[in-house]
C-alpha cells in the first residue's frame, strides 16, 4: 500500500466539484475572463468603451455603440502551471473560446440612429483542473477519513442512514460499533487525485438600441450549458488504535454533471456630455437558473489483516436538482483620450449568500414529505459560508497607428467562501442522501493580468492575449476539525495553487 501511495502522490491530481453543494453551488455562479483576444486583453473593462463582440455579456447596451457588422472567432491554449498528465487528460490543452457576429442596421430618421442585433457564443467557466494532494497524518494524530464516516453514523443512527460513502465504508469493514457507537481507524498517510474536463459555455443573443447617440440601451438573454466529467481516486494506509498497520483502504469516485440554465441582462450607457467620449454605464443581471443532472459512479474496496480482502463495492445514483445564482450589478467608466488612448473600468458586486438549491415536483422530500421544495437546510448553509463578491476590473487600449494596437488589463475577485466554510453532512439536507465524498476546497482571491496586441488589414484584423491568472485555495480531503470540538480529527490543510496562463488569438472581419 505505502507503494501505492507514493505512485498515487506523483501522479494523481484533483479538484473540486461534486452534487449540489455550497463549493458547486458557488462555482456555478462564477464568470472567467474570456472572449475575444481584445476583451482579454483588456481585462474585460470595456463595457463602456463597446465595440467588441463579448461586451453583449458585460453590458448589452455597449452592442450599440457599433456601425457596422463584425463577426469574429477566437480559440486559445491554456496551461496550467505545475499540473500532470493524469487520466488522459493534460495539464495543457486547446481551447475554442468564442464565435459571433453584430449586425449594425442605421435608422432613416428620428431620434433612433441604430438597431444593433448580435449572437455570441463563449466560453463562461472552464472547469479544467489538475492538481494533487498528499498528507502524512500521523502529526495531526493519526486522523482518518474513517473518522468523520463514523461520526456520520453516529449522528444519523446507523450506517444506513448516513452517507452512502459511510454506508459502503461499514460494508468494507473500515467501521465498528463497540457499545452501540461506531468506531474507526487511524491513518498513517493519505493520497488524494482528481481530474476534472468540460466547461459552462454561454450563448448570449443581444438587441441593442442608439438614441443620439448619446444614450444606449440593450438587452441580453444568455443560454448556459453545463457538461463536466470527473474522475477522483483516494487511498489510506490504516493503522489499528494500538497504531499497528493494519492495512489499506481505496476508493474510486466518477462523476458526471450536465444541465442547462438561462438569465437576462439589462444595460443602459450614456455619454453625459455630448461633445465628450467620455461614457458611463449600468448592467443589472438576474439569477441564472439552472437545471442539472448529475450522475455518480462510486467504488470502495480495501484489505486490512483483521478482515482479509474486501472486494471493491459499486454504489451508482443519478439524480435531478436545481440552482438559482445571485443577481449582479454593475457600473462602468469608460473614456478616449485624444483618439488614440482608450481607458475603461468596471466594478461588478454579487451575492453569492442569496444562491438556492431546490428540486423538482418528482423528488420526495422524506424530510418535508411534500412535493417539490427548496432544500432549506442547505440554502442555509449557503447563507452562512458563501459571502457577497466584488468585481475590480481595469484595461487601456493605445492605437500606436491606425494598424497597430496595444493593450493591457487587471481584474481582481474577491472570493466567494468564508474562511471557515467546510463540507457539512450532519445537516438534515437531500444532498446528504447522495454525498460521496468529503473533501472540499476553499478559494482565496483572483487576480488576473493580461496583455495585448491588435492588427489592422482594411477590413481583417487579428488580436493575440496574453492571460495569467493567480489563485491560492486550502484543499482538506476530509473534514477539518468541527468548531464545536477543536482538536479532533483535524486534517491537514493543503496548501494549493491553482494558476492558469492563457494565449488567445481572435480572428474577424468588420463591414
Amino acid at each position: 500500500m505505502k507503494k501505492f501511495l507514493l505512485t498515487l502522490t506523483l501522479t494523481l491530481t484533483l479538484t473540486l466539484t461534486f452534487a449540489q453543494d455550497i463549493y458547486q453551488v458557488a462555482e456555478l455562479s462564477a464568470t472567467d475572463l474570456n472572449g475575444t483576444s481584445r476583451y482579454v486583453g483588456m481585462g474585460g473593462a470595456m463595457s463602456s468603451l463597446g465595440g467588441d463582440l463579448s461586451v453583449m455579456s458585460s453590458n448589452p447596451a455597449a452592442i450599440g455603440l457599433y456601425r457596422h457588422n463584425d463577426v469574429a472567432v477566437t480559440a486559445s491554449l491554456v496551461s496550467m502551471p505545475g499540473s500532470h498528465k493524469f487520466d488522459g487528460d493534460k495539464p495543457t490543452y486547446v481551447s475554442f473560446d468564442q464565435i459571433g457576429f453584430v449586425y449594425s442596421m442605421p435608422s432613416s430618421g428620428g431620434s433612433l440612429r441604430y438597431f444593433n442585433f448580435g449572437l455570441n457564443y463563449h466560453k463562461h467557466h472552464d472547469f479544467n483542473q489538475l492538481l494533487n494532494a498528499d498528507n502524512e497524518l500521523g502529526a495531526a494524530g493519526n486522523a482518518s477519513q474513517t473518522w468523520q464516516l463514523a461520526d456520520l453514523c453516529n449522528s444519523w443512527g446507523g450506517a444506513e442512514s448516513a452517507t452512502p460513502l459511510a454506508d459502503m465504508a461499514y460494508s468494507a469493514y473500515l467501521l465498528g460499533e463497540d457499545g452501540g457507537d461506531y468506531t474507526a481507524y487511524n491513518a498513517a498517510r493519505n493520497a488524494y487525485g482528481r481530474s476534472r474536463t468540460g466547461s459552462n459555455q454561454a450563448l448570449d443573443l443581444n438587441f441593442s438600441l442608439n438614441f443620439n447617440d448619446q444614450y444606449y440601451l440593450g438587452l441580453t438573454v444568455t443560454g448556459y450549458n453545463v457538461r463536466q466529467k470527473s474522475y477522483m481516486a483516494y487511498g489510506e494506509d490504516l493503522l489499528t488504535a494500538d497504531l499497528v498497520d493494519d492495512g489499506y483502504y481505496l476508493m474510486d469516485n466518477e462523476g458526471k454533471l450536465t444541465g442547462n440554465g438561462v438569465d437576462v441582462k439589462l444595460g443602459f450607457l450614456v455619454r453625459p456630455i455630448q461633445e465628450s467620449n467620455f461614457k458611463i454605464g449600468v448592467t443589472l443581471t438576474t439569477p441564472t437558473y439552472y437545471e442539472l443532472t448529475y450522475r455518480n459512479d462510486l467504488l470502495l474496496g480495501s484489505y486490512t489483516d483483521s478482515y482479509g480482502e474486501v472486494e471493491p463495492r459499486g454504489y451508482y445514483f443519478d439524480y435531478d436538482y436545481n440552482v438559482r445564482t445571485p443577481w449582479k450589478v454593475g457600473v462602468s467608466l469608460g473614456n478616449t483620450f485624444f483618439n488614440r488612448l482608450a481607458l475603461g473600468a468596471e466594478y461588478e458586486f454579487a451575492d453569492y449568500s442569496t444562491c438556492s438549491v431546490s428540486y423538482g415536483d418528482d423528488y420526495w422530500d422524506d424530510w418535508d414529505w411534500r412535493h417539490k421544495t427548496k432544500d432549506r437546510e442547505l440554502n442555509k448553509q449557503l447563507d452562512k459560508y458563501l459571502k457577497g463578491t466584488h468585481t475590480l476590473k481595469f484595461g487601456a487600449e493605445l492605437m500606436v497607428t491606425p494598424n497597430l494596437y496595444l493593450r493591457g488589463g487587471y481584474n481582481h475577485v474577491t472570493s466567494a467562501i468564508e474562511k471557515d466554510a467546510w463540507l457539512n453532512h450532519f445537516i438534515n439536507s437531500p444532498s446528504v442522501d447522495v454525498a460521496s465524498n468529503t473533501d472540499y476546497l476553499n478559494l482565496g482571491a483572483v487576480n488576473r493580468y493580461s496583455a495585448g496586441i491588435g492588427l489592422k488589414f482594411g477590413k481583417f484584423y487579428a488580436d493575440a492575449t496574453w492571460l495569467y491568472q493567480h489563485q491560492r485555495g486550502t484543499l482538506y480531503t476530509f473534514n477539518a476539525e468541527d468548531p464545536a470540538t477543536p482538536g479532533i480529527n483535524a486534517c491537514p490543510p493543503n496548501r494549493l495553487k491553482l494558476n492558469r496562463s492563457q494565449v488567445m488569438l481572435t480572428m474577424g472581419y468588420r463591414f
